[in-house]
């Protein structure tokens, strides 16, 4: 897992849930979309053919830049020359994965009309909360000497407990807000494999000797819940896409796609002008 290219031989799966599920419309893309796309369709045995439409459009559409070659290039060379980048960068990490935690869990409370949807949701909501902690974990391993140990134990207490919000009663929501949601952690999932794909090689690099065996086998595991988080998303989104959603869905992951890649330029901005000693005057481009 610990590698950074992105072209690979595309092989197409055939689709479990019918026979001969129609074909995705032929877009042209990156080498990276379309690695992804055959190990999201391999991994949940389907075609997603209305999924892999629906990608495919919002990502040659909005060209984010978080799957453009610049983007690996500049985070190697903060990562490379700034200090504390990568410890840095884990703990934000786990401060996300928190943040989404707890969004999963008040949406998995409030999915009242489908209970299957809501078991799935609530799983994903426990992965989020699980890999909180996991990546706060990862930065002490790799970094024992960058915060003292009584701040990395306030740090962790402070990431949230989604326990008292599973078992509280919440707000029900329809299902366009399940959908809505649900696109957008579909699309948080993927800039998140991307990022790990980016800094998993890093962070064991530089881990101590007798850390790295723990900091590798939770990375993996983190890995894989993406990739699963992925799967089971997408196929739900298929599945409201065959139900009559098709262009919901299409539209939802063109906006959603957008915004998200809105927030990555704001948010690398600012390092590129601090930290990119003007070799990246391109990247933000859109």
């Amino acid at each position: 897992m610990f590698r950074t290219e992105t072209s690979r031989s595309v092989r197409r799966e055939t689709g479990s849930f019918e026979t001969t599920p129609p074909k995705a419309t032929p877009i042209e893309t990156t080498p990276y979309v379309e690695a992804l796309l055959e190990e999201i369709r391999k991994h949940v045995d389907h075609d997603l053919p209305n999924y892999t439409d629906a990608f495919r459009a919002a990502f040659r559409r909005n060209d984010p830049v978080f799957i453009r070659a610049g983007y690996g290039e500049f985070f190697f060379h903060c990562a490379a020359n700034v200090p504390g980048w990568m410890q840095r960068t884990l703990l934000l990490n786990a401060q996300g994965e928190g943040e989404g935690a707890v969004g999963l869990a008040r949406l998995a409370r409030g999915v009242a009309f489908d209970a299957a949807v809501a078991r799935q949701v609530e799983e994903h909501a426990r992965d989020e909360a699980r890999h909180s902690r996991m990546f706060a974990n990862i930065a002490q391993l790799a970094f024992p000497q960058g915060l003292a140990p009584e701040r990395m134990e306030a740090f962790a207490a402070a990431l949230p407990d989604i326990r008292p919000i599973l078992d509280a009663p919440a707000e029900k929501v329809c299902e366009g807000h399940l959908i809505d949601n649900l696109v957008q952690m579909n699309i948080g999932e993927v800039r998140t494999r991307l990022h790990m794909h980016l800094f998993a090689p890093v962070v064991f690099h530089v881990a101590p000797e007798g850390s790295r065996d723990r900091v590798r086998g939770q990375l993996e595991i983190l890995a894989h819940d993406e990739m699963r988080h992925i799967g089971y998303t997408a196929l739900l989104m298929e599945n409201w896409a065959r139900s009559g959603d098709k262009n919901r869905i299409e539209a939802l992951y063109l906006g959603r796609l957008n915004t998200f890649n809105q927030l990555t330029i704001t948010h690398t901005r600012h390092a590129v002008e601090r930290y990119g000693q003007g070799r990246f005057p391109n990247l933000l481009e859109l």
